[in-house]
């Protein structure tokens, strides 16, 4: 039982995540100070003075709010962990109230990383319009490798579990779901001839003539399209009995959107293909993000490509700005989210392991929509971080154990034509194999 003042969006959202999703405990709230004092029960006391009996957590205020306030959210140490809105009198362990007394107001730092509250705040955004890592409060303090929302549920369980011995959790199992996303179907099939052309033109004017032989053995039948690793894709992902989940660009040509034609039998071969094994997820263009009309077409167009409705988006680029592009959508009929990473640095971007709703902070409301966050992908490490496949995979498996460790769903993000093992993804299709084989486990 919680007893707390009242039961705004923002206090029931976190309680029911924390407690009920991820612990698997039946919550009840009451505003009844003498319905409290008076329950038998494992009981938590969430305000701003403590009753008495009970376990109390300090409130901050912060989940009482119905707006934005750009809150100074200072990063305190408790046992070696970062924690947020420490309570103005701690109560240390051993000391009077140490076992009843939360040093945290732990709901309010798990709502203000999940809900992504700093990203509703002023900042200055990178090059392609994104909230960049470096300015979230995880890698400026060191805790973006770290879910530490999990972290401080389970200490907090251990403590309410010493007071209450009754306390009852139930843990979902560990998962691993490996995403794919595709870009480039191919690399030369399927493409117009003024593409091609350039193509041809690029390589020459690159001094790599081994990519104009390539090209032409590949239109001419003699060899396999390089990007084309769909069928190694699907048979390592079933090796381990592995659900698939790829997220197509299915968008006009232009700038950073160059897939192949949506309107050629390549695109629409290839997407028969892979809904008989894969679930389909749309990849908006960057143009769709701010174009609510583009990125119906786009969900539409994939549907009927695929002859099935498409529920599951991830953004190109990794490229959102909160809350506009989640509410669009929502009201496309999009129920799962696979955004929630940076491009630039692995880790938890909204410092927990597990799957959440959407909570939309502009609207102070929860919705239905399921945001899956990501973890690793593959153009972190050899883009962005400039780091060789075994560097990269000390990184990856440090990631999930962590996942591991906390029962929670780990996602990797790997691309079709990194694991071509060609150019400059010489080895990373090696490195796949073995991140699959880690995860799996």
């Amino acid at each position: 039982m919680f007893f707390t003042s009242s039961v705004p969006s923002r206090l029931q959202y976190i309680v029911r995540l924390l407690f009920e999703e991820i612990s698997g405990l039946n919550v009840t709230f009451t505003m009844s100070k003498e319905e409290y004092l008076s329950f038998s029960g494992p009981k938590i006391a969430y305000c701003r003075e403590d009753p008495g009996d009970g376990f109390f957590v300090e409130s901050s205020g912060l989940l009482f709010e119905k707006k934005i306030f750009p809150h100074e959210v200072a990063v305190r140490r408790y046992r070696d962990i970062p924690i947020l809105f420490e309570s103005a009198a701690p109560a240390l362990p051993g000391s009077a109230g140490g076992d009843t007394v939360f040093p945290f107001d732990i709901l309010a730092a798990a709502f203000y990383l999940v809900s992504r509250y700093e990203e509703y705040l002023p900042f200055e955004s990178d090059k392609y319009g994104r909230f960049p890592a470096t300015s979230s409060m995880a890698y400026r303090e060191g805790f973006l490798g770290t879910p530490v929302v999990n972290i401080w549920l389970k200490l907090f369980m251990e403590r309410l579990s010493r007071k209450y011995a009754s306390l009852m959790t139930h843990y979902e199992p560990y998962r691993y779901l490996p995403t794919i996303d595709i870009d480039h179907a191919y690399a030369y099939r399927n493409r117009s001839l003024f593409r091609t052309m350039g193509g041809i033109g690029r390589s020459l004017v690159h001094g790599r003539p081994g990519e104009v032989l390539g090209r032409f053995r590949a239109l001419a039948g003699l060899s396999d399209d390089p990007f084309d690793t769909f069928s190694f894709i699907r048979s390592i992902h079933e090796r381990h009995q592995l659900s698939t989940k790829c997220f197509m660009l299915f968008a006009d040509y232009g700038g950073n959107d160059n897939n192949i034609t949506v309107k050629g039998k390549g695109m629409r071969d290839l997407v028969q293909s892979l809904s008989g094994w894969s679930a389909l997820g749309v990849h908006p263009s960057i143009s769709a993000s701010e174009h609510l009309p583009r990125l119906e077409a786009e969900i539409k167009g994939l549907s009927q490509a695929a002859g099935k409705e498409i529920t599951c988006s991830r953004q190109h680029f990794l490229k959102f700005r909160l809350p506009e592009p989640f509410r669009q959508l929502g009201r496309l009929g999009i129920t799962d989210e696979y955004s929630m990473g940076f491009a630039s640095n692995p880790g938890f971007r909204a410092g927990i392991a597990h799957p959440f709703n959407f909570f939309d902070l502009a609207g102070n409301e929860e919705t239905t929509l399921r945001i899956h966050p990501v973890q690793v992908m593959d153009v972190t490490f050899r883009d962005y971080l400039r780091l060789t496949p075994a560097e990269s995979l000390l990184q990856i498996k440090q990631i999930i154990s962590q996942v591991r460790l906390y029962n929670g769903e780990f996602v990797s993000l790997w691309h079709n034509e990194s694991l071509s093992d060609t150019g400059r993804w010489k080895g990373w299709k090696r490195l796949y194999e073995e991140v699959v084989n880690e995860a799996a486990i």
